[in-house]
């Protein structure tokens, strides 16, 4: 539940539960490609659901973020609340966590993918979760090529019949 680095929670704006990075960023330290060094406050940074764009040309070297005081049991309650929460709602199976960004509240990508009955749906040992319709699981040593063309299925029926683009909210980088 905590991201492996906090570069990457700040250039995809990561979240879960209802919360998202930049709610507790006061300012950043970014690097441009010519290796100049910046601080940019929160409100010269933009932000989208799951995407900084301002950390898509520069690089982010540090973050101030802002907090409240709590006691490690508060914390701890807290982080078993969320864990239970996922326990009840997401796979325990191997993946990338969810893969498409929400179209909106209205039309949650995981109700979507439900919707259209692609849950169990496979390429090799990439399948659509039965459990939870954004989750593509590695159900048997799936490779990269069959996760993306299970990905471009997915994407393909809820735009052939349902008319919405479904974008990933996981970063797909290399070849």
């Amino acid at each position: 539940g905590i991201p492996g680095t906090l570069g990457g929670a700040l250039r995809m704006n990561a979240g879960a539960m209802q919360s998202e990075t930049f709610d507790v960023v006061e300012s950043i330290r970014i690097m441009d490609c010519e290796g100049k060094i910046y601080e940019l406050a929160r409100p010269d940074i933009i932000t989208e659901y799951r995407s900084c764009p301002t950390l898509k040309e520069n690089i982010a070297i540090g973050a101030s973020l802002r907090g409240e005081t709590s006691t490690s049991e508060a914390v701890a309650a807290r982080m078993k609340s969320f864990s239970e929460k996922r326990i009840r709602s997401q796979p325990a199976a191997r993946s990338a966590g969810c893969i498409f960004k929400n179209p909106s509240d209205l039309y949650p990508a995981g109700r979507l993918v439900d919707e259209l009955g692609l849950k169990g749906v496979r390429v090799g040992g990439a399948m659509v979760s039965g459990v939870h319709g954004n989750f593509i699981v590695n159900e048997n040593d799936a490779t990269a090529a069959e996760v993306l063309e299970l990905i471009g299925i997915v994407q393909e029926r809820v735009r052939t019949d349902r008319g919405i683009e479904l974008f990933t909210e996981v970063q797909i980088v290399g070849e």
